[in-house]
């Protein structure tokens, strides 16, 4: 079975070779790092790694989060894999377990490998706890209340071809839509992998980033429900509607990426 890594990687230079050689010692096949708009070494560490297992996509521009996930998933799709695991490039923690689990666990027919973050126990207050109740919502909403808050949002997963082919590839830029479609599909969707979140040693992250990425999740979240519902999707949650960072997804430059590499030559059936 032929697995591939999707790695985003902007400004990581301190963590991208930790990211790399986690998914090599966890035995997956390829790792595939989106870097965009990198200013720092990101894009060189990358390129001096093994290049029969490592390769790169370099964008000038930011691409905006979960963006590079689409773009990884194509090239996938098109380079023939079997399975793709998602994996932030910020992580410093020892995540090859991790990563082993929710890869092996594609060879029991599952289509979508969650990781649950919060094994031992949820957040009661504050602004994660507010992001973790619209993942809940969601779920319940889709008929996955077992999934409790797990989401394609926080931590790796792991998707099987079938995935790729079944869920349209521009979905994989708002993970919880991704997460729901699966579902509606009828596609085999578990929890593979229980990880506490403190333990993945991602990159410390300024107050203004972090509220702009859970104001993301939770519009995202709100978004996949409302699709799942055949409703106009509102992002509306608790008296607001959640936008932050999805804001900044670059929907013109994934399109254009589809559109040019469609024409050069189509994913194999």
């Amino acid at each position: 079975m032929e697995i591939w890594a999707a790695v985003p990687a902007k400004d990581e230079e301190k963590t991208i070779l930790h990211v790399i050689q986690s998914c090599l010692d966890a035995g997956l096949n390829r790792v595939l790092v989106v870097v965009n708009g990198s200013r720092d070494h990101t894009e060189a560490l990358v390129r001096e790694s093994d290049g029969t297992r490592v390769s790169s996509l370099v964008f000038e521009e930011p691409l905006g989060v979960d963006v590079p996930r689409a773009i990884a998933a194509f090239e996938a799709l098109r380079g023939g894999a079997d399975s793709l695991l998602f994996c932030d490039g910020d992580l410093s923690g020892p995540i090859s377990k991790c990563l082993s689990e929710l890869a092996g666990s594609m060879v029991w027919g599952y289509d979508l490998a969650l990781t649950d973050c919060y094994p031992r126990g949820l957040p009661g207050t504050g602004l994660a706890a507010q992001v973790l109740r619209a993942r809940r919502l969601l779920n319940e909403g889709i008929g996955r209340s077992d999934l409790g808050v797990a989401s394609m949002s926080h931590g790796p997963s792991c998707v099987s071809r079938r995935f790729l082919k079944t869920v349209p590839l521009q979905a994989l830029a708002i993970p919880p839509l991704a997460q729901a479609l699966a579902v509606k599909k009828g596609l085999i969707v578990k929890i593979s992998s229980s990880f506490d979140h403190r333990l993945f040693g991602a990159r410390e992250k300024d107050i203004t980033h972090a509220e702009s990425i859970a104001e993301c999740i939770m519009g995202d979240s709100v978004e996949a429900l409302e699709t799942f519902q055949d409703k106009s999707p509102t992002r509306i949650f608790e008296g607001a509607v959640r936008i932050g960072a999805a804001s900044a997804r670059r929907w013109d430059i994934l399109e254009r990426y589809l559109s040019e590499s469609l024409t050069r030559r189509p994913p194999p059936p």
